[in-house]
């Protein structure tokens, strides 16, 4: 099951502490790697999948919650 929106966040797998830098050599290496599908929890965070690219990750993200579909 997805969680609602407000729980998701998504992380580049090669750095999922945040980028060391913001230079365009290390924002381009982040982008050709998968990325970490997280819930946010109470006590942390929750690995819930890998998606290949930046594209489904953030199609992920903003999907609809899956409890308000009829």
């Amino acid at each position: 099951m997805t969680p609602p929106p407000h729980e998701r966040e998504i992380r580049s797998a090669r750095f999922p502490h945040g980028l060391p830098d913001r230079c365009d050599d290390t924002v381009l290496e982040a982008f050709d790697h998968a990325w970490l599908l997280l819930e946010r929890t109470a006590t942390g965070y929750r690995l819930l999948g890998v998606a290949e690219d930046y594209g489904s990750a953030r199609a992920w993200l903003t999907a609809e919650d899956e409890r308000t579909q009829p």
